[in-house]
């Protein structure tokens, strides 16, 4: 008989973090044009409020283990959809639960995929162990960087590359880069880190003479950028805590250049074509930096940079390969059954 789901979607949404709901956001879009009706979809969720606006899709609450089994014995599959959910740069807690989803899903007869993932940075034993057995029992793996896919290939397991789900949002993201203001980001980090980009920025508008608007892509971005601006660390003429992706594009419009830590703030500013500064507070924002080009704060600010944005073609032709991927992989699982 088959299940009333097709996929139970897993990840760190309802977290308030805009990045993740972008990822979901995007997610939800590439199986609803692939044929998966948002009815057939559940989203484990932190909140009971949406994480996303889409009618018809079922939330569980992710902390409930009865809620989620019983989720997971009415889906054909599991997908770890995207982000960062194996690695202990802060504590070991997100491999500990991302590895018992995955086990109970294995328990309850679901097909387990994970698609634009980052793997690491994994630094103790057991970190390696959950994220190494989790990943093993995967019918697809697919990661969003080369640092990702050395992982899997030191364990022995097979995957690819494919761009970051949030790519596939291209088409409401036209070129942009006219505007008259500075797009600054910086997010809670060890070794003075959000210091540093704070003074990065300084240095940018000291350079490109713009309007300074910090953007915040969580509460915490929020809360810490008040601190640094109150400190006289840097000086925003505002902080904007962006909420949606129409607020994201709204305030992208009327930017020109950017400067910022997390890794969907610089792919916003990839979409949008405005030249970005990357501070690499974790390998993922490295790579993605390195793979598109992206000047990187190394202490000092590039002679080159603002420069250009990205080239919309290879933005385009990225998007696309995204869709493939994501097509082909859905309709392995969903076939012959």
């Amino acid at each position: 008989m088959r299940r009333p789901l097709d996929v139970t979607l897993c990840g760190f949404y309802g977290f308030g973090n805009l990045g993740d709901e972008l990822i979901a956001e995007s997610l939800l879009d590439l199986l609803e044009k692939n044929g998966v009706s948002p009815d057939r979809v559940a989203v484990l969720s932190a909140e009971k409020r949406a994480p996303v606006s889409r009618e018809g899709v079922s939330l569980v609450e992710r902390w409930s283990p009865l809620k989620v089994l019983k989720a997971l014995r009415s889906s054909r599959t599991l997908l770890l959809g995207g982000g960062g959910l194996f690695q202990d740069s802060t504590s070991i807690r997100s491999c500990i639960y991302y590895w018992g989803v995955t086990r109970m899903a294995w328990l309850a007869g679901c097909k387990i995929w994970a698609f634009g993932q980052s793997v690491g940075p994994l630094r103790s034993g057991p970190a390696i162990y959950l994220a190494r057995d989790a990943l093993s029992i995967c019918k697809a793996r697919v990661v969003r960087d080369r640092g990702s896919m050395e992982y899997l290939e030191k364990w022995g397991l097979k995957g690819e590359i494919a761009p970051d789900p949030v790519l596939a949002m291209v088409p409401g993201f036209q070129r942009m880069g006219d505007g008259d203001l500075l797009l600054v980001n910086i997010r809670p980090w060890h070794g003075g880190l959000p210091e540093t980009t704070a003074l990065a920025s300084v240095s940018v508008q000291e350079r490109c003479r713009l309007e300074m608007i910090a953007v915040a892509l969580s509460d915490e971005d929020e809360s810490l950028m008040s601190d640094l601006r109150s400190r006289g660390m840097f000086s925003p003429s505002r902080i904007v805590r962006i909420g949606g992706i129409e607020e994201a594009r709204s305030l992208w419009r009327r930017a020109k250049v950017a400067v910022g830590m997390r890794l969907h703030f610089c792919l916003l500013s990839a979409l949008a074509g405005i030249p970005c500064l990357a501070v690499p507070y974790d390998p993922k924002v490295r790579f993605f930096a390195e793979d598109w080009g992206l000047p990187v704060w190394e202490g000092k600010l590039p002679s080159s940079f603002p420069g250009i944005g990205l080239n919309r073609s290879r933005i385009e032709e990225a998007s696309e390969r995204l869709q493939e991927v994501f097509s082909r992989v859905l309709g392995s699982l969903l076939a012959g059954e």
